[in-house]
């Protein structure tokens, strides 16, 4: 059906949501939250929607064609009636490597906020694509949230989440949610057990994973990656409440005490140790922070 477009998505296990959002694109609510799932399939998704809302032929036939120029531009995140954000690029980045998703901040925000007063350079809608956003009620979140209280004929909002316990209340009780199905939590990796084991007794203790990362070559970029999927296939099985006794990991029982907002807060600790991993701070270094402040919430659960 999508051919060589929107791969992250193209499984069967996605129809039903495709065909959820075909429906919704007759009348489509202002804001939709997109949780669950991968980042990759999240932002397909989000593209899918764009392709329902503005493709041409969508009116007629219930879906989006995805091989018009429409849909082949949105697709590809090159349509005009598209914009993306995310809250994970920094101001710095933004500025010397400015790409097709850009900085979520104040600046961005009054520009948006311009572009809104605008019309659609097409016949459809402008859809706002909305990525990394946190708990904290900043000036930018502030701004957005008053451009979401203003209701508009010719945008749509799109935001993107691991889970809906990550974004703001505020955010998520103006959106029509729709839950992507969960990434395979079912699948160990049975050779991380025993840096599974240190982490989950630290978590407990606070002992132990210290001296553990202090060896030499202890951790390199590849096991602390690695070991941080672990976390969150483990948060993935206590948050679809898929716990088996034949599918389990030591760090399960000492992440299942935290509690749907603490699991938010950890799913967004996971993601900033990743970026950190990746603009270089030492892997024994991210698997580190991201333990203690693990350890420090498990205290005050």
């Amino acid at each position: 059906m999508n051919g060589p477009l929107l791969q992250a998505i193209a499984a069967p296990a996605f129809d039903r949501l495709k065909d959820v959002l075909n429906r919704l694109g007759a009348a489509p609510p202002q804001v939709l939250l997109l949780e669950g799932g991968s980042e990759a399939q999240r932002r397909d998704m989000a593209l899918y929607w764009a392709t329902r809302i503005n493709c041409p032929q969508a009116s007629a036939t219930g879906s989006p064609c995805l091989a018009c120029p429409c849909c082949l531009q949105t697709a590809t995140g090159e349509h005009l009636d598209l914009a993306a954000y995310d809250g994970r690029i920094s101001n710095r980045e933004d500025e010397e490597n400015p790409g097709p998703v850009r900085a979520f901040n104040m600046e961005r925000v009054r520009e948006l906020k311009s572009r809104l007063r605008d019309a659609p350079h097409g016949a459809g809608r402008r859809v706002v694509v909305l990525a990394g956003l946190s708990l904290t009620r900043d000036e930018a979140a502030n701004a957005l949230l008053k451009a979401l209280e203003e209701p508009s004929a010719t945008t749509v909002f799109v935001l993107l989440a691991p889970q809906r316990e990550q974004l703001l209340p505020t955010l998520v009780s103006r959106s029509f949610c729709l839950t992507l199905p969960w990434p395979d939590s079912r699948a160990t990796d049975e050779d991380m057990r025993p840096w599974e084991e240190k982490l989950a007794h630290f978590l407990v203790s606070g002992q132990g994973l210290l001296d553990a990362l202090a060896a030499k070559g202890a951790m390199d970029a590849a096991t602390a990656g690695r070991l941080m999927l672990c976390c969150q296939k483990s948060i993935n099985r206590i948050m679809s409440k898929t716990l088996h006794n034949n599918v389990s990991s030591p760090l399960d029982s000492a992440l299942s005490s935290l509690g749907p907002q603490g699991l938010a807060l950890v799913c967004q600790w996971l993601t900033e140790a990743q970026d950190a991993l990746q603009y270089g701070l030492t892997p024994a270094r991210a698997v580190e922070a991201l333990a203690m402040r693990i350890h420090t919430l498990r205290l005050g659960a």
